[in-house]
């Protein structure tokens, strides 16, 4: 990751693919343990936005499928 933005002082990388470091933004919100990254999937307005995207179509899916990627050391 080599891309650099500034929110609030803390630098936010990007990867070659535009992708944000989860754990950077993650920082930038303040830290709050109750965020982080790995709950993000307990979080009810993500379970609302999931539901609401399989409801109403959603995002149309990409023509080619696209691998999921992470860094250790975040």
């Amino acid at each position: 990751m080599n891309n650099l933005m500034v929110i609030d002082g803390i630098e936010v990388r990007r990867d070659v693919h535009g992708r944000y470091c989860l754990n950077d933004l993650h920082r930038a919100a303040g830290g709050e343990q109750k965020y982080r990254p790995k709950y993000w999937l307990d979080n009810k307005q993500t379970r609302e936005l999931i539901e609401q995207l399989f409801t109403e179509g959603g995002i149309p899916p990409s023509e080619q499928n696209q691998s999921v990627s992470f860094f250790q050391g975040g």
